[in-house]
C-alpha cells in the first residue's frame, strides 16, 4: 500500500481508527493485571456454583437476586457464562473473559448511539470519558449480569429516539426486546415501560405507536418464560416474593419530603461520575440544574425533547423509589450514567458556542486534569483473583477443607480442585 492510499484509508476510516484506539485505552485501563486486582465477591461465587450445576446438567430458570425484595432475574448471564467456564476448565476467570466482552459491546453501543444522535466528534468524545471515567472504570471491572447494563440502556435510549425524532416505529420491537433482556440484568427495568411510554408524548402518530407497541409485547414477555416456569415450579415464587415486598418495604403512598430524598439516589451518578465530594450532597444537583434551566432557553425544539427524554430517566426512578422505604446502591442507576456524559457534553457545546477562544484552552486543560486524576493508582490492589486462588492451594495443602458457602468463590475453588479433581 503507497503512502497516498494509507493516508486516503487513514482520512476515510479516521473515526473509526481513533474509536478503537480509545477502546483499547478503555479496556487497558479495566483489565490491566485484573486478576491481581479484581477479587470475586459474593454475586461472582453464586455466579460460579450456579454455571457449574448447569454444565452438569442442571438446568437453572431463576437468576440472580436482587437486593431489592429479593426478586430473581432473568438466568441469561449463567448461561453467557458457560462457554467460558467450559473454556477455562471451570476456574472462574471465565467470567472475566465474559465480561471483556461486555465492555467491548458497551463501547460499541455507545459510540454507535452517540455517533448517530450528536455526530462522530461527539461521539469520540462521549466515549473518551466513558472509557476513562474512573468510577465506570471500577464498576465494569466486575463480573457480573450489571455489566451490559449501559450498553443496552443506551440502546434503548436510541430507539426511543428513533420513534419521537425519525417516527421510525419498527424500533419499537427493539426496545421491547431490550427492555425484556434488560430484566436479565437488573431490577430497576421496572422503570423502564414508564420512561418508555411518557418518552412517546411527543410521538408524530400515537395511534401509530401503541398498534407496534401491542404487536411487540411477544418481544417482551418471552424474556418472562423461564421466571415463569420457576415460579410454576416453586412454591416460594416471585409472586409471593413481590407480596412479601409490598408489605416489607411499599411505605404507603407519595410523600413528597421522601421524595427529595430519593432525588439524590436519582441524580448519583452525577456524583459518582463527576467525582463530586459525598459530603456536599447539592453537587451533584449542581449540572442537572443548570442543564434544566438552559433547557428552558433552548430555541431548538429537539434539544428540549430529548432533554425531557433524558430527565425522565432520572426523575421516573426518583418517584419510583419514593414508594420504597429500603436501602438502595449507587449500581441500581447504572441506567442512567451515559446520560450523565450527554448532560455534560451538551452544557459543553453550549460554552463552547459562545465563542469565547480562552474556553476551548481551559476545557482542554480542564479535561487533562480531569483524566489524569481519574486513571491513576488504578492498579494498587492486592487482593485479587490470584490471592485468592493463592490461599484455597494453602488450604488444600493443610488438608483443611472449605465447607459449602453459596457466594465464596473459595469454597467453589476448593470443591473444584478436590472434589471434582479439576
Amino acid at each position: 500500500m503507497g503512502i497516498n492510499k494509507l493516508l486516503d484509508f487513514i482520512k476515510k476510516y479516521r473515526y473509526t481508527l481513533i474509536f478503537l484506539f480509545i477502546v483499547l485505552i478503555g479496556m487497558y485501563l479495566r483489565f490491566y493485571k485484573i486478576e491481581y486486582i479484581q477479587s470475586f465477591g459474593w454475586d461472582q461465587g453464586r455466579d460460579a456454583w450456579l454455571v457449574r450445576d448447569i454444565i452438569n446438567g442442571k438446568i437453572v430458570l431463576n437468576g440472580p437476586r436482587t437486593g431489592i425484595g429479593h426478586f430473581h432475574l432473568g438466568p441469561l448471564w449463567y448461561y453467557l457464562l458457560v462457554p467460558f467456564y467450559l473454556l477455562t476448565n471451570l476456574d472462574p476467570v471465565g467470567a472475566i473473559y465474559l465480561n471483556a466482552i461486555a465492555n467491548i459491546f458497551n463501547f460499541i453501543a455507545i459510540f454507535y448511539v452517540s455517533k448517530k444522535i450528536y455526530g462522530n466528534k461527539a461521539a469520540l468524545f462521549i466515549t473518551f470519558l466513558y472509557a476513562t471515567n474512573n468510577y465506570l472504570i471500577q464498576i465494569n471491572r466486575t463480573a457480573w449480569n450489571v455489566s451490559p447494563i449501559p450498553g443496552v440502556a443506551v440502546l434503548i435510549f436510541y430507539g426511543i429516539y428513533k420513534v419521537v425524532f425519525e417516527a421510525k416505529y419498527k424500533w419499537i420491537f427493539g426496545i421491547a426486546f431490550l427492555t425484556g433482556l434488560f430484566l436479565h440484568l437488573h431490577f430497576s427495568v421496572v422503570f423502564l415501560p414508564i420512561i418508555i411510554v411518557l418518552s412517546f408524548i411527543f410521538v408524530k402518530d400515537k395511534k401509530k405507536a401503541i398498534i407496534w407497541g401491542i404487536a411487540s409485547l411477544p418481544l417482551l414477555l418471552v424474556w418472562f418464560i423461564p421466571n415463569i416456569l420457576y415460579d410454576i415450579q416453586s412454591k416460594k415464587n416471585n409472586i409471593n416474593l413481590f407480596s412479601n415486598f409490598l408489605k416489607d418495604y411499599l411505605i404507603g403512598g407519595f410523600h413528597f419530603r421522601f421524595f427529595l430524598y430519593r432525588l439524590n439516589d436519582a441524580f448519583i451518578q452525577f456524583q459518582m461520575i463527576l467525582s463530586l465530594p459525598k459530603t456536599y450532597n447539592f453537587f451533584k444537583f449542581i449540572i442537572p440544574g443548570i442543564y434544566l434551566v438552559t433547557l428552558i432557553f433552548e430555541k431548538a425544539r429537539k434539544q428540549k425533547i430529548l432533554g425531557y427524554s433524558i430527565f425522565l430517566w432520572f426523575i421516573v426512578p426518583a418517584f419510583g423509589y419514593s414508594f420504597y422505604g429500603g436501602t438502595t446502591s449507587e449500581y441500581y442507576m447504572l441506567m442512567n450514567s451515559l446520560l450523565v456524559i450527554y448532560v455534560i457534553y451538551y452544557l459543553q457545546n453550549k460554552l463552547l458556542k459562545l465563542k469565547f477562544k480562552p474556553t476551548i484552552y481551559l476545557l482542554i486543560v480542564f479535561w487533562s486534569i480531569f483524566t489524569y486524576s481519574q486513571t491513576r493508582n488504578l492498579w494498587n490492589g492486592t487482593n485479587g483473583l490470584v490471592k485468592q486462588k493463592e490461599d484455597v492451594r494453602e488450604r488444600i495443602r493443610q488438608n483443611n477443607k472449605i465447607p459449602f458457602d453459596e457466594g465464596d468463590i473459595k469454597a467453589y475453588l476448593w470443591h473444584i480442585w478436590v472434589e471434582d479433581k479439576k
